[in-house]
């Protein structure tokens, strides 16, 4: 009789064991399945938004970009795999995005640097702002943008590239964006990268093997997912939650002053071998005068239009006094569509944006 008490025991346990294995593996093993055999539930609405209307590549271009993988690179963090595509190829020792029509003349050099603005989600290769760049000025051009870049982790990267004996005549930033987006959250500091939090919980989890946290951390990171995409759709005070600068003004403060630092110690790097340095304030929607009755529905529009208004000023404030820094804010003040969500762009908008550096260049 004891000995049938412990059967039941053991299969009640072998049971709930396979049952929760099954449900553990279905969420991502669907999720795969989706993508690899339904391509169309996997289209990013993006694509099909009225500023790819003459072209036939943007539910393309968002496809390759959902196929992109990840590599983690020490200081600078992470920068994406070797990728070759219809309208994304990758490459090279420094893993960038290809620039187009780099130019004729190598005598001068323009490094771009900046998020996913500047890497180019929206776009195919050629209208990246690099490629953009390169063929109104005909000035060689190389892209070192990368997805979620702060301005720190850009500045990073320039000091490998200036180890390695690189010395480019002019170093472009484009930054902003990422540093509200991503150090207004209210887990982060305005010393984060997007991914800190990510990175810190990993490390946690693997320190004991046999602890709860490492054998349900895929759990728990897909229940944070569900919570999260639900509080996007939520009321406003519960996306609110999610970030604080517009209630903490000395976190607000303190990311505007990290950027403005961050610019300067890339410019006396630049500077110091004889190049020229431009650092500038990247526009996102909120305050430009352009459509964007096509983004009614985007759930940033309404979570991010606080932080912004918090940071945002405070840098402009800031960068008035210095020459080498530049306010585009208000470039895209224009009657088109050129956003694609709240600060990637669209063809038209990239070029505008190009169009505005070269001005700058030539000053």
């Amino acid at each position: 009789m004891g000995m049938s008490k412990w059967k039941i025991i053991g299969m009640n346990l072998l049971v709930f064991f396979m049952l929760f294995n099954v449900f553990y593996w279905s969420v991502p093993t669907l999720n795969y399945l989706l993508v690899v055999f339904s391509p169309e539930v996997a289209d990013d609405p993006r694509g099909r938004l009225p500023n790819y209307a003459n072209v036939n590549w943007g539910p393309q271009h968002y496809r390759e970009f959902r196929q992109l993988k990840t590599d983690y690179k020490s200081f600078i963090e992470w920068r994406r795999e070797p990728f070759h595509g219809e309208t994304i190829n990758i490459g090279g020792p420094y893993a960038q995005r290809l620039t187009i029509t780099q130019g004729t003349d190598k005598s001068k050099k323009v490094y771009f640097f900046g998020g996913s603005t500047m890497w180019g989600l929206g776009v195919r290769d050629d209208f990246t702002i690099p490629s953009e760049f390169a063929a109104v000025t005909g000035i060689w051009s190389e892209n070192f943008g990368e997805w979620g870049y702060t301005a720190h982790q850009s500045l990073m990267l320039l000091v490998q590239l200036i180890q390695d004996g690189h010395r480019p005549d002019v170093v472009v930033f484009y930054d902003g964006i990422n540093e509200v987006s991503d150090k207004c959250r209210a887990e982060l500091t305005p010393y984060s990268h997007g991914r800190e939090d990510q990175l810190r919980d990993l490390l946690k989890n693997s320190k004991d093997k046999f602890s709860f946290h490492y054998y349900f951390a895929g759990l728990g990171s897909f229940a944070a997912w569900v919570n999260y995409e639900i509080s996007r759709f939520g009321a406003p005070a519960r996306a609110a939650k999610l970030y604080d600068c517009d209630s903490n003004p000395e976190k607000a403060a303190k990311i505007a002053e990290n950027l403005l630092a961050d610019w300067k110690m890339a410019e006396q790097l630049v500077v110091s071998y004889g190049g020229r340095f431009i650092g500038i304030l990247q526009p996102a929607i909120y305050f430009s005068q352009t459509r964007h009755d096509h983004l009614r529905d985007e759930p940033s529009l309404r979570d991010l239009r606080a932080q912004f208004q918090a940071v945002y000023p405070m840098v402009e404030r800031r960068m008035t006094e210095d020459g080498a820094l530049h306010n585009l804010v208000g470039a895209l003040d224009v009657d088109e569509y050129v956003y694609v969500d709240f600060c990637h762009l669209s063809p038209n908008g990239n070029a505008l944006i190009a169009a505005r550096m070269a001005e700058i260049l030539n000053q």
